[in-house]
């Protein structure tokens, strides 16, 4: 049968896209990866957006810091006032303050000491900065681990496709042969019609193969804003290329690189501030006000008659200090202290139920891992004896000791085991890439 020749080099040819490790595929797949990567996060806008907020909060620590410094602001205005107090002596009426009042000046505000509040302010809106840098950081994270999922799943997608060819192909040879028994006699019409339905069956498998694919470059391209189509070779292999860890390593890092975890550590920081800030409501102040303008009233008015501009209108200064001190407010500072505080507990709870999932998360996806690296191995035996047994049942075949049903479930069983180690391949990069997420590993 031509179909011997021909299978052995398909064997080796699925062989190499099976376990293709050379570290030029290796460097290849990293640099793709990387890539892809790099591409979502330029394009993502959802990362712009949080990236905005980072910015506005550059700003509201400005605003903060604002208010360290002497707040200046000018005024301007006339106010008409009727009736205005007048006095009678005699035949003399005395008006102390005119109808139509008139005033122009520059006032300074400026806050000497507030025993730390403001300061204490300003390090609450650089936190809060902070958090939103965070926040880019996780998206980012978020992102690229998606796109790692995805080129994942591409990679296992394309070879599972690349096995079903061959096994369309080995259907479509086989049916070849039976046809040319038939004609001889040497079969039968059963057997033409079971390999054909064979055939159609392999043909629906590689369609649902290629749609799945399809489906996952549509989303690719929208992750990366253009077309993925091509971007991937399919001798890309499944190694992330960082080393496993074990869940205690993966544990121990996850403290100080898992983003989740950052961001329970950033709000407690801003809610140990917001506790210091609420204990301080009731802190007086101390301000210093100063301001120099005109205006005119400085002359009474004799019996209605208006004083000279000159004499009428005079430039004055005004300075002081003043000491605020809040007395009561109905326990308000006491009640927002309470709540600041039950803030930064409710705070560690959440520490403590992320640390809690994520342990048992990094204990679920070693557990994946390991599952999946024991089938590999089983199943790699499994192929080389598909493969044997696939041997020798064309020999028996060419011999007339067995059926044609025999040799084809002889292939079956062959793409079976292929697509299993494919599977299990594919599983184990999964789960890695899981371990990598939980830990914290940035790998782009």
């Amino acid at each position: 049968m031509k179909i011997n020749n021909r299978y052995i080099v398909s064997l080796v040819f699925l062989s190499g896209i099976l376990s293709g490790q050379s570290v030029l595929a290796q460097e290849k797949t990293d640099e793709t990866l990387k890539g892809l990567v790099r591409s979502a996060i330029e394009y993502a806008p959802k990362i712009k957006e949080q990236q905005q907020m980072v910015t506005i909060g550059d700003f509201r620590t400005k605003v903060q810091e604002s208010a360290l410094k002497p707040q200046v602001q000018s005024e301007i205005g006339v106010t008409r006032i009727d009736p205005v107090a007048k006095a009678t002596f005699g035949t003399t009426n005395l008006q102390f303050q005119p109808n139509m009042n008139y005033n122009a000046n520059i006032g300074a505000n400026y806050v000497l000491y507030d025993w730390g509040k403001q300061n204490i302010n300003i390090e609450k809106s650089k936190l809060e900065t902070e958090l939103s840098k965070t926040g880019v950081e996780n998206l980012k994270n978020a992102y690229a681990y998606q796109v790692a999922n995805l080129y994942y799943g591409i990679i296992y997608t394309q070879k599972a496709i690349e096995v079903q060819k061959e096994q369309l192909k080995l259907v479509e040879d086989n049916g070849k042969v039976i046809g040319d028994r038939l004609k001889q006699g040497d079969a039968l019409d059963y057997d033409q019609v079971s390999i054909q339905v064979r055939y159609k069956n392999a043909e629906s498998r590689l369609t649902d193969l290629q749609n799945q694919l399809e489906r996952q470059y549509i989303y690719l391209s929208s992750l990366i804003g253009k077309d993925a189509h091509g971007m991937i070779a399919k001798d890309a292999n499944f190694n992330l290329g960082i080393a496993d860890l074990s869940v205690e390593g993966a544990y121990t890092q996850a403290q100080s690189s898992n983003l989740d975890l950052k961001t329970l550590k950033d709000k407690d920081l801003i809610a140990e501030r917001e506790v210091k800030i609420a204990q301080m409501g009731a802190a007086p102040y101390i301000a210093a006000n100063a301001s120099f303008g005109l205006k005119n009233g400085y002359l009474p008015r004799i019996n209605g008659e208006v004083p000279a501009i000159s004499d009428d209108f005079k430039f004055g200064t005004t300075v002081g200090v003043k000491l605020t001190i809040p007395v009561y407010s109905g326990n308000r500072a006491a009640h927002q202290t309470e709540i600041a505080k039950l803030n930064r507990e409710m705070l560690k709870y959440s520490v403590d139920a992320t640390n809690q999932a994520l342990k048992r998360d990094l204990e679920v996806a070693q557990n994946d891992y390991l599952t999946a690296k024991n089938k590999l191995a089983l199943s790699e035996r499994n192929v080389y004896q598909a493969q044997y047994a696939l041997k020798l049942a064309n020999t028996r075949y060419k011999n007339g000791v067995i059926t044609n049903v025999e040799i084809e479930a002889s292939q079956t069983a062959l793409g079976e085991a292929q697509l299993t180690q494919l599977q299990y391949q594919y599983q184990m990069a999964i789960a890695q890439l899981e371990l990598n997420r939980l830990s914290g590993i940035r790998f782009w």
